[in-house]
């Protein structure tokens, strides 16, 4: 007897009080025992229209509804109160779909409710899926008594009428065909899920994506005690063939906000710990999305000593301090920029130059540094892309000189650039063979600077499973980091290089605004192509539209959010699943006072720290946001000076050239991208002065 887990009953058995939960998993261990015992009760119900479904005793009160494939394989589906159970069960049907290789839930309609299709409006509006094959709709999960209704189908509202019969792969197939997604990709996607031949279908990653199996008695127990989140059980397939693989070399997975890319890293870290040699690294741009993987990776269970966990300038570190790579030396710009300046003040105390001391620090670190210029033919050659002042070979020549005095200098003085850290660390590696890793993750690979890239692919060997990098080049936040990972001798193209399109945090309304603020812009994929935003797609279809007001002041700015958080607690949501940003911390201040002044609870969120009360609201930067998620997210200071949608005169486009203006007006475009795809359900933008032109699409 084999027992499945379906999606459906991991999201009733959440709702149960813990006395309740605690009998279902002795329920479930009797029933994977015996389940013909008396005690379970397992009968068929006279009310029910399918006899592929039968009900369960828990307790005198509880009732499991149970799914029967066959007479050895089980599925637990609903569980819920006698009369809540009986409700959901009586117009259910479960089956096996052989075109899909999945169980499905199909709802049989009433003949009185009947879901009739809105008739054609016009004679000569199509309908959506006019000329479209009966087999390839079924190949998508479309139930053969439903093909006809698909085919009438003209719009999406026609389509939401029919979700109350569909089975919910086939509506998410069919959702994501009406908004821009290729049918043949699809089936595709689908075919690819399947099992193999001689492989068990019920197995089948498809199959996985809402009916997992149960192999052991504590199982649901562990799920429960755990509280884990459902995407620590059910992948998508197009997640799952990803994260199951064996690659020849590097895999590079892309794809938008909320499309599961951290998630697809965190499965892919498991099933490489699996190996009994492994050793992992697991990697970030930041110290603080390290610390927020830290506890999923936790409810995973994987082995804490088959892997490292650390953000990229704490591996450098104990990379460098490891093999004694400049030790005993400073990192300068862990202590802000300031002291390099000094230095090169020192440098320009005996010379007569055009250039001072920011320029020249801008130049080695930008140019020099970043791309690894090792003499002065290498950097006569460069490309100075984005630096405003044109340089000519005599000046080449002269800076080279002075950076010949200013490496001098730091050797003197036992410091050393970040960035000039990497370096060096990457070729002492490189130089001795050196690979501390067997396999390398990164999450968020659109922060990484190039030098960080290199260091990536320096820590494990070329060949097998090497690296892993996941990202989205649409959430480069950090302006000024172009990189390349060609140029970073990592090899992505083609086959190695795919992308996730599915959308399971934001709403459909909420991703549609998102999209909007950077809809028209050419984003580079890091590879010499081009990053799309089609075939996008959320599964949560229904929702609030974002909600923009432009207000007189900034005391009219707070009044407004502390209203809205008004309106959110009225509607049952709690203070802790809201979260106010803002560009800056500057103009969080009045926010932050007008809360203690209230007595609200609140917390604000700095890098890795946490200062305030736990169940408060959350105070943060709009950069702090990327790698957090709330139901509710509420975004001030949105106008034009903090946001701008176009390049004036004056601040702070004052001294760039165009290419910089390009790339600092895509960064606030990504900035506040990142920031509104934050949110699950609800977002509030509000601002003075000039409205964004980056919401345009949204009634002020």
């Amino acid at each position: 007897m084999r027992l499945f887990l379906s999606e459906t009953f991991f999201d009733a058995v959440f709702k149960l009080p813990k006395k309740i939960q605690d009998k279902v998993v002795a329920f479930q261990r009797k029933f994977r025992e015996n389940h013909t015992s008396a005690g379970i009760h397992l009968e068929p119900i006279s009310q029910f229209k399918n006899s592929t479904l039968r009900t369960a005793r828990v307790d005198d009160n509880y009732r499991v509804v149970v799914g029967v494939l066959d007479g050895d394989n089980f599925s637990l589906l609903y569980v819920g109160d006698h009369e809540d159970a009986y409700r959901w069960g009586i117009n259910k049907r479960f089956v096996w779909n052989e075109h899909t290789q999945a169980c499905q839930l199909i709802t049989i309609e009433e003949k009185q409710e009947k879901v009739v299709v809105p008739q054609v409006q016009t004679d000569n509006e199509p309908a959506f899926f006019e000329g479209v094959t009966e087999e390839k709709l079924l190949k998508v999960g479309v139930p053969k008594n439903a093909i006809t209704r698909v085919l009438n189908i003209k719009s999406l509202d026609d389509l939401d009428l029919l979700e109350p019969i569909l089975p919910v792969d086939a509506y998410e197939n069919i959702f994501n065909i009406m908004d821009g997604e290729d049918i043949d990709s699809i089936i595709s996607t689908i075919e690819e899920g399947q099992a193999k031949e001689n492989e068990d279908k019920l197995l089948s990653d498809n199959n996985k994506r809402r009916f997992v199996e149960i192999t052991d008695d504590d199982a649901l127990q562990r799920i429960i005690e755990q509280g884990m989140d459902k995407w620590q059980i059910f992948l998508h397939p197009s997640q799952r063939k990803l994260v199951n693989a064996e690659y020849k070399g590097t895999m590079k997975v892309s794809g938008g906000a909320g499309t599961g890319k951290t998630v697809a890293a965190l499965h892919r870290l498991k099933y490489l710990c699996e190996n009994p040699n492994a050793n992992v690294l697991f990697t970030t741009y930041t110290k603080t999305l390290s610390i927020n993987i830290a506890d999923s990776i936790e409810k995973l269970g994987v082995s804490r000593n088959k892997y490292t966990l650390n953000n990229i300038d704490r591996v450098l570190l104990d990379t460098a301090a490891k093999y004694k790579v400049k030790e005993g030396y400073k990192v300068l710009d862990y202590s802000g920029d300031e002291e390099s300046l000094k230095l090169w003040r020192e440098v320009l105390e005996t010379e007569v130059t055009e250039f001072d001391e920011q320029f020249l620090y801008d130049e080695y670190i930008d140019v020099i540094v970043y791309f690894g210029n090792k003499d002065v033919k290498q950097y006569m050659m460069q490309p100075r892309v984005g630096r405003v002042k044109a340089l000519s070979r005599k000046q080449r020549i002269e800076i080279w000189k002075l950076v010949e005095k200013y490496i001098a200098l730091k050797q003197e003085r036992r410091v050393v650039d970040r960035l000039e850290l990497f370096n060096e660390t990457t070729n002492y590696l490189n130089e001795n063979n050196i690979r501390p890793y067997t396999n390398v993750i990164a999450d968020e690979f659109q922060d990484f600077s190039n030098p960080e890239l290199k260091f990536l692919r320096a820590l494990v060997a070329e060949g097998k499973n090497d690296l892993f990098l996941t990202g989205d080049p649409i959430q480069r936040i950090y302006n000024g980091r172009k990189i390349n990972f060609g140029a970073a001798g990592i090899n992505v193209r083609g086959v190695r290089s795919r992308k996730l399109k599915i959308n399971y945090r934001t709403t459909e309304p909420i991703k549609r605004v998102a999209i909007g603020v950077v809809r028209g812009i050419d984003y580079d994929d890091m590879d010499g192509g081009k990053e799309s935003i089609n075939g996008y797609v959320s599964l949560i279809h229904n929702g609030v539209a974002p909600q923009y007001k432009i207000v007189d002041d900034a005391n009219a700015e707070v009044q407004q959010v502390v209203e809205w958080m008004k309106e959110c607690l009225d509607s049952n949501i709690k203070l802790s699943e809201i979260c106010i940003a803002a560009p800056s911390t500057n103009l969080l201040k009045e926010m932050q006072s007008r809360l203690h002044h209230d007595g609200t609870d609140y917390r604000v969120l700095k890098g890795t720290q946490k200062q305030g009360c736990y169940d408060g609201v959350d105070l943060c930067t709009f950069h702090s946001l990327k790698g957090l998620e709330y139901r509710v997210v509420m975004l001030m200071g949105v106008n034009e000076r903090n946001l701008p949608s176009r390049a004036t005169e004056g601040y702070p486009f004052s001294g760039m050239d165009k290419v910089a203006q390009k790339e600092y007006l895509s960064s606030k475009r990504s900035l506040l991208y990142v920031a509104i795809t934050r949110a699950r359900q609800l977002v509030y933008m509000v601002g003075f002065g000039e409205p964004s032109g980056l919401l345009d699409a949204i009634k002020k």
